[in-house]
């Protein structure tokens, strides 16, 4: 072996060597792992409560296993609206100081932006830190950083924790009075006064007022549409006028009477037992009131 050879070997062992002491770091103790938020059980808790400083209180609580808004409005929730506040007590924190080392006015902590009740434990959110963009949140006698994206859902109003579903539960449709819905051009044009009435005979499927007599298979894929449809947005219930009512009959539940409002072309549909708007895509106008083709 030449010395040119020897040495690009030596080179390229110190080079590996090098890259073995930045990568591993020896000697360099490892970072603790971040402890979480709190230590309370995130199944137990029954009531969550949202407190803001400009805002009607939120509650939400548990309830055979289903959990439900209760104030301001009463309506079922959104579960994954409710799994994020829930998963902030597991949150980590990735550091904590002594609340009497932190100036809590500095920090938006006295008073603070917003509260979160778990139950009986208050967690106090703050401002976030400019570096990594963490928030601070006062639990009991410690104030923690923790990812900014905790925020964001105790930052939400009250209609984002309705559950979006037009028919919350699983309770099947017997009967559908739809008012008639013309497309033109891409434009709804509703008939009020014109209604059709979807009927379900044990396992056959029958349409009144029709204007032609579509397959009860055809029927059946409308009616499935209407029991498994989601709103893109909720919003509380607002002031427009009501075009018609939609009356859903469903086995083993009350009637719902969703309202169909004046705002057209948009499709909105308002729940006024649960102070809601449940906004739609255009394209629901063809999912929700057009009879598939045989």
């Amino acid at each position: 072996m030449n010395t040119r050879t020897l040495l690009n070997f030596t080179l390229l062992a110190i080079a590996g060597l090098l890259a073995w002491v930045v990568f591993y770091e020896p000697g360099t103790a490892p970072e603790p792992a971040s402890l979480p938020l709190t230590s309370i059980n995130a199944e137990r808790i029954q009531t969550i409560r949202v407190v803001h400083k400009s805002r009607q209180e939120i509650r939400l609580e548990q309830k055979q296993g289903n959990w439900f808004v209760t104030a301001p409005i009463q309506a079922p929730a959104n579960t994954s609206m409710v799994e994020t506040l829930l998963s902030i007590a597991k949150t980590p924190s990735h550091s904590h100081y002594p609340v009497q080392d932190m100036n809590l006015g500095n920090l938006n902590l006295e008073p603070p932006e917003a509260h979160l009740y778990l139950d009986d434990l208050a967690l106090a959110f703050g401002t976030t830190e400019p570096l990594h963009q963490r928030r601070y949140v006062l639990v009991k006698d410690m104030v923690h950083l923790i990812s900014g994206n905790a925020f964001q859902a105790v930052a939400s109003g009250a209609a984002d924790f309705v559950d979006p579903a037009l028919l919350p539960g699983d309770y099947a449709i017997t009967e559908l009075r739809l008012p008639q819905v013309m497309i033109e051009a891409g434009n709804p044009k509703v008939s009020p006064k014109r209604t059709i009435v979807l009927r379900r005979t044990q396992e056959t499927w029958s349409a009144e007022g029709a204007n032609s007599k579509p397959a009860s298979e055809a029927i059946a894929k409308l009616v499935k549409a209407w029991q498994q449809h989601t709103a893109q947005q909720v919003e509380l219930k607002g002031n427009r006028a009501t075009l018609v009512t939609i009356e859903v009959q469903r086995e083993g539940a009350p009637p719902i009477h969703l309202e169909l409002l004046a705002a057209l072309p948009r499709l909105i549909l308002a729940r006024s037992d649960f102070g809601v708007e449940y906004h739609l895509s255009i394209s629901a106008w063809n999912t929700l009131f057009q009879l598939p083709r045989n």
